[in-house]
């Protein structure tokens, strides 16, 4: 069937209402959260069914069920709401001379707190959001953020942040990673794993990890991509695997930090600003407070590290 279209505010109403109804499987529900009547959200409802031609949900029982139909949209609506939200917040932002900067997630709360303060000292209101990298990328492209500190290659780097290994250990002498290689007593599905936060799971950081494991005699099942910083701290917290993560990091996890010597990576971070006028001010207002955030060192000149 051929859509119909219609004002675009009516869209958005109906997608208002459709979200609505589908998350409080209720109709009057849904007019309470919208703070509206039910027959309003009947009719927005109905217009939106009749712009999209076909209905979202099944009228037949007391029940309110989604149709194959609003299973297959509801996201899509979902999401025309998320990019609604995200337009009114860049306007209010805009209005109020807000900076908006995406930084990476699970670290110190507390420093990019800091570095908040120190811009609203400098007069700037900067308004700092924590993402994965992935995220960051994306939502930056996309131009919901005035800048962002987003992952590059060492040579392109503002700041480098050296990584190393950590774990629950009374261990007093120098990490290697031979020290990790499966032993006949263990066995090869009982040896210790090396733990790459999403943060640092770049194709160039892992391929460096994973051929430093290998010359070092580990197995492959070893090196362990991690999506969670919660599941990866539970095996270092217990003693068993190892975490690869900033000096900074480990002291707030209560980890005991190496600095391993085959492995030679660290994370690489570069400041993108939608204007080089954008990129000065972070750098003349926030230059140290950012690599304190970070846990990195100012500059490029880390030839030490190779991704």
């Amino acid at each position: 069937m051929r859509l119909r279209h219609n004002c675009g505010m009516d869209v958005l109403r109906g997608a208002r209402a459709f979200v609505a109804v589908a998350r409080r499987q209720s109709f009057s529900a849904a007019a309470e959260d919208e703070r509206t009547t039910q027959p309003v959200v009947s009719r927005r409802l109905a217009n939106f069914e009749a712009h999209l031609g076909g209905a979202l949900f099944e009228r037949s029982t007391r029940q309110v069920n989604l149709t194959p139909l609003g299973t297959a949209l509801l996201g899509y609506a979902q999401a025309l709401l998320s990019a609604e939200r995200s337009l009114l917040d860049a306007a209010i932002s805009h209005r109020r001379g807000t900076v908006r900067l995406l930084v990476p997630r699970d670290l110190d709360p507390a420093s990019w707190a800091a570095l908040r303060l120190r811009a609203l000292t400098a007069g700037t209101d900067l308004e700092i959001e924590e993402n994965d990298r992935e995220r960051r990328f994306l939502r930056f492209r996309l131009g919901e953020a005035d800048a962002a500190i987003l992952p590059v290659e060492t040579a392109r780097a503002d700041w480098v942040v050296p990584l190393g290994l950590a774990q629950v250990t009374d261990r007093l002498r120098p990490l290697t990673l031979a020290a990790l290689r499966p032993t006949r007593a263990l066995g090869a599905p009982a040896a210790a794993r090396l733990i790459v936060l999403a943060e640092d799971a770049s194709v160039q950081l892992l391929s460096a990890v994973r051929g430093a494991a290998a010359e070092s005699g580990l197995a492959a099942h070893q090196v362990y991509e991690s999506p969670s910083v919660v599941g990866a701290l539970t095996g270092a917290l217990a003693g068993d695997d190892w975490v690869l993560c900033s000096q900074e990091q480990a002291a707030a996890w209560r980890l005991q930090w190496f600095d391993v010597r085959e492995l030679t990576v660290a994370r690489a971070y570069r400041l993108e600003s939608r204007t080089p006028e954008g990129r000065k001010v972070f750098e003349a207002a926030l230059g140290r407070e950012i690599p304190a955030a970070l846990g990195g060192v100012r500059g490029k000149s880390h030839d030490r590290f190779g991704v």
